[in-house]
């Protein structure tokens, strides 16, 4: 769901769709991406639109300038995720890319419509699960970190040893953990490719997770917990709204 340009003094900030069959009664308590207006579900044919109101110039004309401000873009974007966040815990829904705009409603359903069976099939795919990120860190012995550098060269050369000490990303033990996790989602996406910034980062993915499945999700986890103990620390942070699964819907 790209930027759309608005032109009106009001225009509609989106924060995700849902099934209609979204609950009526269903509340948003937590304040729209301007901190004034509230987050009302609009009907859109087969579809519920989480959205509010916003000023045009400061979220449709100005949003690329105001994007560039750091402190701006930390306060909005973390409105935006408290937001699906909240309608995440309570319904489906397809989270809209920040900086959504629509000039009313009436365009707002259009853009709807018009990608109605691509939602469709999305919803479907996402409706009762969730979304987790995995990470997977070598462990390293004390002694090792506490070795002192008496000079910036041997810092250097230590910091390469603790490189080449590092699992190699592709080895059997983490495929077959791929391998279990995967059996356990339904779908994975890629992460990013992992860098040197991260020196004992070995391995991370992200997973679709049905609610249905948790138990034998967190049993693959268990079991590579206590297989790796000492050796590989696992690293999990979810539920999160299923932000890399809706790519298709836009």
């Amino acid at each position: 769901m790209g930027n759309r340009a608005v032109a009106a003094e009001q225009a509609l900030y989106l924060y995700g769709v849902s099934p209609a069959r979204a609950r009526a009664g269903t509340k948003i308590g937590s304040p729209g991406i301007d901190g004034v207006h509230g987050v009302e579900p609009l009907s859109c044919g087969e579809f519920v639109c989480w959205a509010s109101a916003v000023d045009a110039a400061s979220f449709g004309e100005a949003l690329e300038s105001n994007m560039e401000n750091l402190d701006w873009l930390a306060l909005h974007g973390v409105r935006h995720q408290q937001v699906v966040g909240e309608i995440a815990r309570q319904e489906t829904v397809v989270p809209a890319r920040f900086g959504t705009i629509f000039s009313g409603k009436d365009a707002l359903r259009k853009d709807v419509e018009g990608r109605r069976e691509m939602l469709k099939r999305v919803l479907a795919k996402i409706t009762d699960a969730d979304e987790w990120g995995v990470k997977v860190y070598a462990e390293h012995k004390p002694a090792r970190e506490a070795v002192a550098a008496s000079s910036g060269r041997d810092y250097l050369q230590q910091k390469a040893a603790r490189l080449k000490t590092r699992p190699e990303r592709d080895d059997a033990e983490l495929k077959e953990f791929a391998s279990a996790l995967g059996e356990a989602a339904a779908d994975s996406a890629p992460t990013g490719k992992i860098s040197g910034a991260q020196p004992d980062l070995a391995w991370q993915a992200t997973f679709l997770v049905p609610r249905k499945r948790r138990t034998e999700w967190d049993g693959v986890l268990k079991k590579f917990v206590e297989r790796w103990s000492g050796a590989r620390r696992i690293e999990v942070n979810g539920p999160w709204p299923p932000y890399s699964f809706v790519s298709d819907a836009d």
